[in-house]
């Protein structure tokens, strides 16, 4: 359920150890939400979006290596009004979402948005005749926003809450043509296919429910997620001095997760003998999450060529993450792998930076920036590794369950303390009102850590390094044809020591997280806007990246280098187009959008064996909305072509056990607003 987010081929990655950090930053209203059961990506009332490319080692509040995403809520408003949209769709989808703004008191106004949003599975599970990856969802916020006259002064306070839910993901096992022979999920599947009228769809797998130690009840997978978070916006003036501003953020959540990483077991339901090593591996995941920001900025002001930006921040993070595997394996077939472990690990962090910046126009032509930023990670925690003795039904006195994976530890402390001190400086010259050229240095930083699950002791106390990038952008934007046309272009290069890279190790059945010595990331990016005329407007964007590992030898001792990046296509563009008509009568109220997105193939692991062959994404919508009404309706769909790709691969024993993207939707969509 959650989302990998990309930004120029680098990509937030099962980076779920209680210590680790996210590659590409996530804000919203200016708050760093720093692990992924934080957020509910499904994003309602937003005013804007920005992306923030490459990384940011100065501003932004917490500092990001590969790149930004800040989301901007819809503040509120004096003036009473408000909106909603019922959305209906195929998959029984519905989409509930609106606000109500207005003033409550003198100088004092507010907001209150929610979002409701559910629809049944896009996979099936047929063991327990249940939807898989299907969702149920509902989101609030409320602001308060108060403005005294004559203090320049606004205080903004926002709470939301978000709870979602689903029955877990679709896995699917499908043969790996790199490996030798046929993987022994996919042969199962195969043989049980034979079976069944039709054979059995790529969208229907066999999870099955599972016991774990002292649990009463078998368990099945699911997904449940509920978070709160809580902002304290204050921004003081001070004539033509500076501006100050007071940023704090509270959030908590709990997130607790089970799926079936393989999706297919021995007790199938069709008196199909899997395959040997067709193992069943179930994984549960429980985590408490508690995270503390605070930035302060102090921001100048008045007209005249020097400007200047200093600031302070401060974060902490408490994660309480249980982890459970269990192996159900037949002892005629791999006796040893059986049991369950289970890993207890409570980690804190402490970051603490420093920064500022300064800005000077040389001329009115041209003007430079530069900056600096000091910071601090403090990662402290206790873990314990345990094995524990199932009695399952294939292997009811086992004594030493998982046996070589885990060498049992109790309560093994960790520890790791960096800094770095990260520069940028821009130089921009402007010609004229059509033409901005620029040529920027940043140096981005990304806190070590250490592993979720790892094997014994000496694992548990040893951290991967802090990753840290050097890069170069060159950019060009043009305005054409009388300000009808916008062209961006950028060149950049980025060099990254120590690149984290985390990958699933079928040898113990566990993510690894290594340092790359050094990766390189060259690539161009474009993007074009263009008012054809009043009724047409059209859109693209492309991206083409060189990417490569450099000298990166893997804990297993694999060599990737010269490999490319994983999970990084080598190009990416959409395309598409606007299109406004009179329509019964009613002038430009039909608008009819079409776009395509589409990528380049991709490697999903540092060694380059498994990959995703290059596929694009149809979405359209059609949106009836007369100019003096205050109502419209929408038709809607997305993968209009229904293509079939994945979002997620573990390779295990010659298989690519994958999860699959969502396929066609549609639907219809009603909005009013007053």
């Amino acid at each position: 359920m959650d989302q990998e987010f990309n930004i120029r081929g680098i990509t937030n990655t099962r980076l779920d150890s209680p210590s680790a950090d996210q590659s590409i930053g996530i804000f919203i209203d200016d708050v760093y939400v720093g692990r992924s059961g934080l957020l509910n990506s499904d994003f309602f009332d937003v005013e804007r979006v920005e992306v923030v490319r490459g990384p940011q080692g100065v501003l932004l509040g917490r500092n990001v290596v590969g790149g930004a995403i800040s989301i901007y809520t819809a503040k509120p408003e004096e003036d009473f009004g408000g909106a909603f949209t019922a959305e209906f769709g195929n998959y029984d989808s519905q989409l509930f979402n609106g606000h109500v703004t207005g003033t409550i008191a003198e100088n004092l106004t507010g907001r209150l948005s929610f979002q409701s949003r559910k629809h049944d599975g896009y996979n099936k599970d047929l063991t327990l005749k249940r939807d898989l990856d299907n969702l149920d969802s509902f989101q609030a916020r409320a602001q308060l926003m108060w403005e005294p006259d004559g203090a320049d002064l606004t205080i903004r306070g926002i709470v939301d809450y978000s709870d979602d839910s689903s029955n877990g993901i679709h896995r699917v096992a499908i043969d790996d043509p790199n490996a030798a022979g046929q993987g022994p999920w996919s042969t199962t599947r195969d043989a049980i296919s034979a079976l069944l009228p039709g054979g059995l769809d790529i969208r229907e797998s066999l999870p099955q429910s599972y016991r774990y130690t002292g649990d009463n009840s078998d368990q099945s997978q699911v997904l449940r997620r509920e978070a709160i978070g809580v902002t304290l916006d204050i921004e003081k003036g001070f004539g033509d001095i500076a501006t100050f501003r007071s940023i704090t953020g509270y959030r908590t959540a709990e997130a607790y997760s089970m799926y079936d990483q393989t999706g297919i077991g021995y007790r199938n339901g069709f008196g199909v003998t899997p395959t040997p090593l067709a193992f069943s591996f179930p994984v549960l995941e429980d985590e408490e999450i508690t995270q503390i920001t605070q930035e302060f900025r102090l921001l100048s002001n008045g007209d005249g060529p020097l400007n200047w930006l200093v600031g302070a921040y401060i974060q902490e993070d408490d994660v309480d993450k249980f982890d459970k595997y269990l192996a159900e394996v037949p002892l005629t077939v791999l006796g040893t792998l059986s049991g369950e472990s289970h890993w207890i690990n409570n980690g804190e962090t402490s970051s603490r930076a420093v920064f500022g910046q300064v800005g000077y126009e040389f001329a009115d032509q041209l003007r430079g920036t530069v900056g600096v930023r000091w910071s601090q990670d403090e990662k402290t925690g206790t873990v314990s590794g345990l094995q524990i003795q199932t009695g399952d039904r294939y292997n009811p006195t086992d004594t030493v369950p998982l046996s070589p994976l885990i060498t049992p530890f109790t309560d093994v402390a960790y520890s790791q303390t960096t800094e770095e001190v990260t520069p940028q400086a821009t130089l921009e010259w402007e010609p004229n009102d059509s033409i901005l050229t620029y040529l920027t240095y940043s140096h981005g930083y990304k806190g070590g850590g250490f592993e979720d699950t790892p094997a014994n002791p000496a694992a548990a106390t040893t951290p991967y390094n802090p990753e840290t990038v050097e890069n170069i952008e060159l950019g060009l934007k043009l305005d054409l044809l009388d300000g009808r046309a916008r062209l961006n272009t950028a060149l950049f290069s980025m060099k990254y020591k120590d690149l984290q890279v985390t990958q699933t190790d079928d040898g113990c059945l566990c993510n690894i997280t290594d340092n790359a010595a050094d990766a390189n990331i060259m690539g161009i990016e474009t993007e074009m806007q263009w008012v054809v005329n009043d009724d047409l407007f059209l859109f693209g964007a492309v991206t083409l990246l060189d990417t490569e590992y450099e000298d990166f030898v893997d804990s297993n001792g694999l060599d990737n280098s010269g490999n490319e990046l994983q999970r990084t296509p080598n190009y990416q563009f959409n395309i598409g187009g606007e299109y406004t008509a009179d329509f019964l009568g009613n002038p430009d109220a039909l608008t009819l959008r079409l776009s395509y997105a589409a990528q380049g193939e991709l490697y999903w692991l540092p060694d380059n064996f498994q990959k995703e062959e290059a596929y694009g994404l149809i979405d359209g919508r059609v949106t009836y909305a007369p100019q003096d009404a205050d109502w419209s309706v929408s038709l809607w769909g997305k993968n209009l072509a229904d293509e079939l790709y994945r979002t997620n691969i573990i390779a295990f024993l010659g298989d690519e056990v994958s999860t699959l993207g969502a396929p066609r939707t549609y639907g219809i969509s009603f909005g009013y607003q007053f």
